[in-house]
């Protein structure tokens, strides 16, 4: 046992003979595991900041674009512009069965919006009445667009809290998305 307390003696009087290199060593063991520990926080909220997102996309759901075609050694179609047409969609919905639900989608950004309050800016999408169905997008209060909707070329809207504020300041806050009808 004296032996014990022997070295553990001759340990702290070596640490203190020795002090600026004894800080040094336990500072970069504190920083060392500092960081590890900060890095692995921030891998963390990274990944659960991501499956959220993706969680808010929907399941199984997956975004075709127009685009141009890919440069291949020989091809004469190379770099060309391809746009996507309705027939497009048509033809997934008919020919694909693996395809459960498929929703063109018409994005604007360059729309400005007024009210007799204010004016604003933003995204615009045109959608068929079944894209709820495909991407998650709640609704506190009001109702989605239905086939009647659009088979009576209703005037409806769907729009989100900020837009609402926005354009409406003396609406009551209810909730993430609104549906309005009759808008002119």
């Amino acid at each position: 046992m004296r032996l014990l307390f022997e070295i553990f003696g001759q340990t702290l009087r070596t640490l203190w003979a020795h002090k600026l290199r004894s800080f040094l060593t336990m500072f970069g063991i504190a920083w060392g595991v500092g960081s590890l520990l900060l890095l692995v926080g921030l891998g963390e909220g990274f990944r659960s900041g991501n499956r959220k997102q993706f969680d808010e996309l929907g399941e199984n759901v997956m975004f075709v674009w127009g685009g141009r075609a890919p440069a291949l050694n020989g091809s004469f179609t190379s770099l060309r512009q391809y746009y996507l047409t309705y027939r497009d969609y048509k033809d997934i919905v008919t020919q694909c069965t693996d395809v459960k639900l498929a929703a063109p989608v018409i994005s604007r950004g360059d729309v400005r919006a007024v009210s007799d309050y204010f004016q604003s800016s933003g995204q615009v999408m045109g959608v068929p009445s079944d894209f709820n169905q495909i991407r998650y997008l709640p609704i506190n209060e009001g109702r989605w667009m239905n086939e009647l909707d659009i088979a009576q070329k209703r005037a409806v809207v769907v729009i989100g809290d900020e837009a609402r504020r926005v354009l409406f300041p003396g609406w009551p806050a209810i909730g993430q998305t609104i549906l309005m009808n009759g808008i002119r």
